[in-house]
């Protein structure tokens, strides 16, 4: 049996291969990435002149911020790729049409978030050579890159589908963006801000009752940090470039919490939950442009 193409995602591939967007990215990332090795190595290459030492630690940091900026980027782009999707096509007034063909709503969903993946997959992939610096002194494997990859790509399939399905749930390509950005803030400054909360609730009750026997902590709140993405990808990245004991020094700032199967676990189910919201979101956005079952009422 022949394989065929889904056709959006086709169509969509060969209107982005045509346009000077997808070159302007790669080339800005990887320009401001570069930038970035280059004076970390220049700086490198300074301290090792009066010491006469290889700061072998620097190379790893070096690693470390290019992974962080790499990630920051994906959560930045994705959305701003994905969140025009569908009301893009409301807007040319192209999506009955689409609507009207063989194609099922599936189709034209999963087309259209494949085709903004294949443009992270790119963007990912162009920032790998300058992450492959850290082998000239070692310290980060083949397959450390090989989980970076993974982690980069579950990363970017949980802001695809966000975006794609706020695209789905809104009229307006400018509404579906700012709102795309205001979710992904609450996942991250937002959980990380209602944690600390709690943890000051806490600490202002220690203050008050002024018992020994009481220790101010943030309590079962510290696990909605579990969908946020960025602190995650830090256990992640501590596990990889450090000790491993970076997060639960983290988790020390907001209370005393011994190990546990959620805490030894936590990227994985990090990742999970990603995961499991990231179907959710895809069928939510099916479910909003079928014609025959859509119960979501389209937002402004």
């Amino acid at each position: 049996m022949r394989w065929k193409w889904n056709p959006v995602y086709k169509m969509e591939k060969m209107t982005s291969s045509r346009s000077a967007r997808m070159s302007v990215i790669v080339f800005g990332m990887n320009l401001i990435l570069t930038i970035t090795a280059l004076i970390m190595l220049y700086t490198i290459m300074h301290e090792t002149g009066y010491t006469g030492e290889i700061p072998y630690q620097s190379f790893i940091q070096l690693y470390r911020m290019i992974a962080f900026f790499e990630f920051t980027l994906i959560l930045l782009i994705v959305p701003a790729l994905t969140s025009g999707a569908v009301s893009g096509e409301r807007e040319r007034q192209t999506l009955d049409l689409l609507l009207s063909t063989k194609m099922n709503c599936w189709d034209i969903i999963v087309g259209k978030l494949g085709a903004s993946f294949r443009t992270v997959l790119i963007v990912i992939l162009s920032g790998f050579p300058i992450l492959s610096l850290v082998f000239i002194y070692g310290g980060v494997s083949e397959f450390d890159l090989v989980f970076l990859f993974a982690y980069y790509v579950i990363t970017a399939l949980f802001s695809g589908s966000l975006g794609i399905m706020l695209s789905a749930l809104f009229k307006k390509t400018s509404t579906s963006t700012a709102v795309s950005y205001v979710v992904l803030l609450l996942l991250t400054a937002g959980t990380g801000a209602a944690t600390y909360l709690f943890y000051r609730i806490s600490y202002t009750r220690f203050i008050e009752i002024s018992d020994p026997s009481f220790y101010p902590t943030a309590g079962k709140s510290i696990y909605f940090l579990l969908v946020n993405p960025a602190i995650s990808f830090y256990y992640f990245m501590n596990g990889q470039t450090g000790s491993g004991r970076e997060f639960y020094e983290f988790l020390a700032r907001m209370g005393v919490y011994e190990k546990n199967f959620i805490l030894e676990n936590w990227v994985m189910i990090g990742i999970g939950i990603q995961f499991v919201l990231s179907v959710i979101f895809i069928c939510v956005a099916v479910r909003t442009i079928d014609p025959m079952k859509k119960k979501y009422s389209v937002l402004l």
